[in-house]
């Protein structure tokens, strides 16, 4: 009885392992790259005051759609310039009634002078100066006309000042930099706020010299957003042909086929395939650890053996390695006791 039950022990233990066999296959080499998400595109806002930022509306990081106020310059220098313009109005139409109402004295005057020279009552010369004093009080008009022109075209130009005071996103995107602060002076032309257009959101990373010219553009890779846990399809949109002097790497820009829920400035790890190769192919679960050292467990003549391996790349469920040879089987989900010498 005894014996029959070691007999038992012993196939139930030829039985406890499942195994597969390193083969020999062509893979890709995939090198993965540290980058990460950018704006292609970025607008700088700035507003056309000079004056105090009175409210600040957004902080880095926020997102705003086209049309969010992004702040607002304190308007009273504008309501002192649009007093002046509207006293200048004032001014200019007083001027034009002034205008008419000499030029109506003038004509009155011109009137009668000309029917006193139908007359023979008065010289050439008296009528003459009549009619010159009208024609000059007539443009005279024509001038305080010009000049109500000019200035409702200043009050009105005053008036558009003071819709600039509150400043809108002008596109749907996310606050990269705030250069100013509530109270600090907002000057024309200077930008305030700079957006990211998260229509133009790509990655970017840095490529060492000995991989660039296996790297083409239109190539498809794929890129884990870390942040969002997410991967991305993505493809080479181009290959800058200067290397960094200083780290003799390549920048390469990658086109995102998914941009929902990703931001400038997030960490990326970008996998691009560099190479074919034949490599040794294992399945991803053989893989375990002794010591933080990454290995397998193989059989040899029926006792478990801890091979240290390094992993190549890994497709699907495979990954290939270096550090087992073809044929060899190996330990799929070997357990946290086994050791070498564990009977298999």
């Amino acid at each position: 009885m005894k014996k029959l039950l070691v007999t038992v022990l012993a196939a139930v233990s030829a039985f406890a392992y499942n195994f597969a066999t390193a083969e020999n296959k062509t893979v890709n080499v995939t090198k993965d790259y540290s980058g990460s998400i950018y704006a292609k595109k970025q607008v700088m806002v700035a507003t056309r005051l000079m004056g105090y930022i009175k409210q600040m509306n957004v902080e880095e990081g926020d997102v705003v759609k086209k049309g969010d106020i992004l702040f607002v310059v304190d308007p009273s220098d504008i309501y002192s310039m649009i007093n002046q313009a509207r006293a200048g109005v004032m001014q200019a139409q007083n001027a034009v009634l002034m205008a008419k109402l000499a030029y109506a004295d003038a004509d009155k005057d011109y009137q009668r002078f000309e029917n006193l020279y139908k007359k023979g009552a008065v010289s050439k010369r008296d009528y003459e100066k009549m009619k010159l004093n009208r024609d000059i009080r007539k443009s005279q008009i024509k001038l305080a006309e010009a000049m109500l022109a000019q200035a409702n075209a200043g009050l009105q130009r005053a008036l558009d000042q003071k819709k600039y005071a509150t400043v809108k996103a002008p596109i749907d995107g996310v606050v990269v930099r705030k250069l100013t602060k509530v109270a600090e002076m907002a000057i024309p032309g200077h930008p305030v706020v700079v957006l990211a257009d998260l229509k133009s959101i790509q990655a970017r990373a840095f490529v060492k010299e000995s991989d660039v010219n296996k790297i083409h553009k239109g190539d498809k890779t794929k890129i884990f957003v870390s942040a969002v846990n997410k991967t991305v399809p993505a493809v080479v949109a181009n290959v800058i042909p200067s290397a960094d002097p200083a780290t003799h790497s390549y920048l390469v820009k990658f086109k995102l086929e998914d941009k929902k829920d990703l931001l400038p400035g997030m960490y990326a790890k970008i996998y691009v395939d560099v190479a074919n190769a034949q490599e040794i192919v294992i399945p991803y679960n053989a893989l375990t650890s002794r010591g933080g050292i990454v290995g397998v467990f193989v059989d040899e003549n029926g006792k478990a053996k801890f091979v240290p391996v390094k992993v190549i790349s890994q497709t699907g469920e495979n990954v290939a390695v270096k550090g087992v040879r073809a044929g060899q089987k190996v330990v799929i989900l070997p357990p946290a006791n086994m050791t070498d010498g564990t009977s298999l």
